[in-house]
C-alpha cells in the first residue's frame, strides 16, 4: 500500500535506502521502531539514485520496489513511499523530505520522523546541508553493529533521539555475496522473488 496522507493527525515513520534486497535488519528494526516511537505509520522510502552508492551496481529500482511490496504485508504499519522516483529527485533527504511537505505532509497535517542508522549519523557531514535538514524533520537514529552513535558530533546528537532497537548483525551485501543464506536473511516470498527474478546469482531451482 502505498503511503498517503492521514485523515488524522498521525506520527509516520519514514525509512529510506537501496533495500538491495529488503531483509530481515530492515523489517524487524523498522517494526521495533515503530513500537518505540509511537508510529501509526512507517513508510520504506526505495532509493532510485543513493547518492552515496553511485559507484556501485544496483539491482534496478522496479525490482527492489516489489521486493519491498512483498514485505508490506508483514507489519499492517508498514507503506511505500516512492517519491523519489515519482518526482525524479535527485536523491538527496533534503530534497526528499522538502518534497514530501509540497505535497502535504506538513506537521499540521502529521509529524514526520526520518529513520537513519547510527552509521549515517556519523557520516551525516557528508550529507547535503545535514544542519537544514535535522532542522526541517525530526530524526531518530537506529543502532548499527560496529557504529557507535555517541561518536557522532555533538551539534548532531543534540537534535536527533537514539533509538533502542535491535542489533542485527545483518546487511544486504552478505546477502548478495552468499555469506548469508536467503533463508535466514529475508521473508519467504522476497526469497522466492529472488530464484524467480534470478537476482544476485541465484537461480530458480537453486536452494
Amino acid at each position: 500500500m502505498l503511503l498517503s496522507i492521514p485523515e488524522h493527525y498521525c506520527h509516520i515513520g519514514l525509512f529510506g535506502g537501496s533495500f538491495d534486497p529488503p531483509h530481515w535488519g530492515h523489517i524487524r528494526t523498522a517494526a521495533r521502531a515503530c513500537d518505540e516511537l509511537k508510529l501509526e505509520l512507517l513508510a520504506f522510502l526505495p532509493a532510485v539514485h543513493p547518492p552515496h552508492k553511485r559507484d556501485q551496481t544496483l539491482t534496478p529500482f522496479s525490482l527492489r520496489r516489489q521486493m519491498l511490496e512483498l514485505c508490506l504485508s508483514l507489519d499492517a504499519r508498514f507503506r511505500l513511499c516512492l517519491v523519489e522516483a515519482e518526482f525524479d529527485l535527485g536523491g538527496t533527504t533534503l530534497a526528499t523530505v522538502a518534497k514530501l511537505r509540497e505535497l502535504g505532509y506538513t506537521e499540521e497535517r502529521c509529524h514526520l520522523i526520518w529513520l537513519i542508522g547510527s552509521d549515517s549519523l556519523l557520516e551525516l557531514d557528508s550529507w547535503r546541508q545535514p544542519d537544514e535538514l535535522l532542522d526541517s524533520i525530526a530524526v531518530a537514529v537506529l543502532p548499527r553493529t560496529g557504529y557507535s552513535a555517541q561518536e557522532a558530533r555533538q551539534k548532531y546528537l543534540k537534535k536527533v533521539q537514539l533509538l533502542n532497537t535491535p542489533l542485527i548483525d545483518l546487511a544486504a551485501h552478505d546477502i548478495r555475496s552468499k555469506r548469508r543464506t536467503l533463508e535466514e536473511s529475508v521473508p519467504a516470498p522476497v526469497a522466492e522473488f529472488i530464484r524467480q527474478e534470478e537476482l544476485y546469482g541465484y537461480h530458480k531451482d537453486s536452494k
